[in-house]
């Protein structure tokens, strides 16, 4: 398929609290988008307050999809993810608009963009790991990963213990690296434009502690509280930062300054495993949202990247 033929994916990409909300809105403003959920924690429901899910008014602005759909005991996988998402983007290209993905989670991003690769799912070899996490720990299990492929630890968010489990599947099933699983876009069809910004490393550590702060004013820790009661600690859902820092609080274990300083901790650190994935891939160029002349940039290579289709 020529590039003539293809057709438009936008994406806004980065750490969070790096601003790519307003920026979502504004491009889908311009152009007529409809926002495409890219972030692995907004996937679920009742989790809008630890999650930095839009807001009402926010999604009153453009079409919003993808958000919300699952509750928070139900696993849901990237291959989930890459499916559902592969069908609302062709739905939306059928209504003649331009989707637009915006979040996050880099490897969801990626699942759309390159794909999943051929490793298979081993369910027995699957259930022996959880087993096996169960009995010895994360730590343990992400050293065997580091043992059968030392840079995979790079690729995944080793605070996850589900996508360890499922790296040393990959590694075991396929005989390769994790970086050499061959992928292939289900989206052949789509040229795929990647905005990634992000802020100077002090001022994104400043809007994570604000954000932080304001999540507990909004109810956060009644937002877990209830989770918990209706769905138990161990739901996939709650295995997410600003979740599950409040069960050592809950055990009377650490006081509240201790809850909020630990989901400050943690949110700069996936932060910068977030920019540590995207300067990677998709790469530059990145946008420092806090330069004046970054937003007029984006506006204007958007702009020109759109112009090639006629949708």
């Amino acid at each position: 398929m020529s590039e003539q033929q293809k057709k438009p994916i936008l994406a806004v990409l980065g750490p969070t609290a790096s601003g790519k909300t307003s920026l979502a809105l504004e491009l889908a403003e311009r152009h007529g988008c409809e926002i495409v959920n890219c972030d692995s924690r907004q996937i679920y429901r009742e989790m809008s307050i630890g999650t930095a899910h839009p807001t009402a008014d926010e999604m009153r602005w453009a079409p919003h999809h993808l958000f919300s759909i699952v509750l928070p005991d139900r696993s849901f996988s990237a291959a989930d993810y890459a499916e559902m998402a592969t069908t609302k983007i062709r739905d939306i290209w059928q209504r003649g608009r331009v989707p637009l993905l915006a979040g996050g989670t880099g490897f969801y991003y990626d699942t759309l963009e390159q794909g999943l690769g051929p490793a298979g799912n081993d369910q027995k070899l699957a259930e022996q790991l959880r087993n096996e996490l169960e009995k010895i720990g994360l730590a343990a299990m992400l050293e065997r990963l580091q043992t059968l492929d030392p840079a995979a630890s790079s690729q995944i968010d080793v605070n996850n213990a589900r996508r360890v489990l499922r790296a040393i599947e990959i590694v075991t099933t396929t005989g390769r690296p994790l970086a050499e699983n061959i992928r292939v876009s289900p989206l052949p069809e789509a040229a795929f434009m990647p905005v990634v910004v992000t802020r100077p490393r002090a001022l994104l550590h400043d809007n994570i502690s604000c954000r932080v702060e304001k999540m507990l004013e909004d109810g956060l820790e009644s937002e877990v509280r209830g989770l918990v009661k209706r769905y138990g600690r161990q739901a996939p859902g709650l295995n997410s930062i600003g979740y599950s820092e409040w069960f050592d609080f809950f055990d009377e274990k650490i006081s509240l300054a201790e809850v909020c300083e630990a989901v400050i901790i943690h949110t700069r650190q996936y932060a910068k495993r977030q920019e540590t994935w995207f300067r990677r891939r998709p790469g530059p160029p990145i946008y420092d949202l806090a330069e004046p002349a970054a937003r007029a940039a984006i506006f204007a290579n958007v702009a020109e990247f759109l112009a090639a289709f006629a949708l």
